[in-house]
């Protein structure tokens, strides 16, 4: 008895920690999520994905209906009445039951097509949650990386922030002993609270990042979250670009949307043979029980039982129903449904067309960014040396204030290209592997 109590109080548990999590929280010791972990857990508990997953429940019980109509019918009926008849005096109880069963032993294969349809259409809302899998992978990388592209710049805002404040500190002591102008020390004063909000806009920037990457996962806005940042030494390792061929191989194998494309072909065949089956008779089985009683008070009666053991009788059947002339429907509605197949193949080709055009120009996209992340990382590289030369320059007075800030404002304008170009290649080439089927992992 105390093992079941222990088990039955773990389960509670269980479930409650499953009902929290579904009303928008966290797990218990869990607020800082690698990217991996973000993909995962909104795979669970995104509101969306959990919608379109209730599809797939509503077309699993469509196809078991289809598997059930196979199976005999059955129902059963009871009447039970009273009759007067005031000249005769006569007061009647009579009772009338039965038991019916009927059974469809040919009607064209139309119960088979329609299991076979409907367990395409499963395939088919399966697919359709996959591709919207994809689409929140899609909408999580971008967030996540926006975090870390600001995390990354607020790094770099930083270090110019401290940088601005010693030169206007530096400027102060300049102006008091004349050595500059005041419109100079002026200029260093607003350069100082130009970067200083500068790193504020960009606080406000990560947040708002996180709030969506909340969104996407479906937490609670309030709830403390933060990102778990990849080792920066082997990120860029595992951002190699394959070969074109082996990328249109492997997402020609796995995009959902081909494969629903092809199945649309799948399924107009199967709505052809369905149409196709109202042009043969369909041969149907029927049996049944039945038994009454009828009681008066004028006449001398069985017992009850005792009629209803005499009223016994039972009956079986075939019932063979033959089309002969039905205006033409049928025919209409075959050419109907192979018109639909038609132009579900046109669709499947137009759909594998653009599809693969779609990737070759990604994959171009792809070496394009790669090859902006190069050209903005060596820029980078060379505005701030740049940056920290004029720093030296101005620290022993030999450059002026505005060019100072001229070369400090190119360096912030060269940074935020080269932040934008580094993660715009990265969540490209993260795209790719959503694009591919593979696990994203940064």
């Amino acid at each position: 008895m105390k093992k079941i109590f222990l088990l039955l109080l773990s389960n509670l548990l269980i479930l409650f920690a499953l009902a929290q999590n579904s009303a928008g929280d966290l797990p218990v010791d869990k607020s800082s999520f690698t990217l991996e972990e973000c993909i995962r857990y909104a795979e669970t508990y995104n509101y969306s994905l959990q919608s379109s997953a209730l599809n797939v429940d509503a077309s699993e019980l469509s196809l078991k209906s289809a598997k059930e109509h196979i199976a005999p019918s059955v129902s059963a009926s009871a009447s039970q009445g009273l009759s007067t008849n005031h000249y005769q005096q006569r007061v009647s109880w009579n009772g009338n039951y039965g038991i019916n069963a009927g059974m469809t032993l040919f009607n064209g294969l139309s119960n088979y097509n329609s299991i076979q349809q409907s367990k395409l259409q499963v395939e088919q809302s399966q697919l359709e949650v996959e591709r919207n899998k994809n689409n929140v992978r899609i909408a999580i990388i971008q967030a996540f990386l926006a975090v870390m592209m600001n995390e990354d710049l607020l790094e770099y805002q930083y270090e110019v922030m401290n940088s601005s404040r010693e030169q206007m500190e530096q400027g102060a002591q300049q102006f008091q002993v004349g050595q500059i102008l005041e419109s100079d020390y002026k200029l260093l004063q607003a350069q100082y609270t130009s970067d200083r909000y500068n790193v504020e806009n960009t606080k406000l920037n990560i947040q708002n990042n996180l709030l969506t990457l909340k969104q996407l996962l479906s937490i609670n806005p309030n709830q403390a979250f933060s990102i778990v940042r990849p080792d920066s030494t082997t990120l860029f390792k595992s951002l190699e670009i394959p070969e074109l061929d082996y990328v249109l191989n492997s997402a020609n194998s796995y995009l959902p949307e081909l494969k629903i494309s092809e199945n649309n072909i799948t399924d107009a065949n199967y709505t052809v043979k369905l149409q196709k089956a109202n042009f043969y008779p369909s041969l149907s089985l029927n049996a049944g029980v039945s038994t009454g009683y009828n009681n008066s008070n004028l006449v001398e009666n069985e017992k009850w039982g005792t009629q209803l053991w005499h009223g016994l009788g039972e009956n079986v059947g075939l019932s063979l129903n033959i089309p002969i002339y039905q205006h033409s429907d049928v025919r209409h509605n075959v050419q109907q449904a192979q018109l639909r197949v038609r132009q579900a193949e046109l669709s499947n080709m137009e759909t594998q067309n653009q599809i693969n055009q779609e990737l070759q120009q990604y994959y171009i996209d792809v070496l394009s960014a790669q090859n902006d992340y190069l050209v903005a990382e060596a820029q980078k590289e060379a505005y701030e040396a740049n940056y920290h030369a004029y720093t030296f320059k101005f620290k022993y007075g030999s450059i002026t204030a505005v060019d100072l800030i001229q070369q400090q404002t190119n360096y912030l304008n060269q940074l935020n290209k080269y932040m934008q170009a580094k993660y715009s290649y990265v969540l490209k080439r993260k795209i790719l592997d959503v694009m591919m089927g593979q696990e994203v992992r940064l």
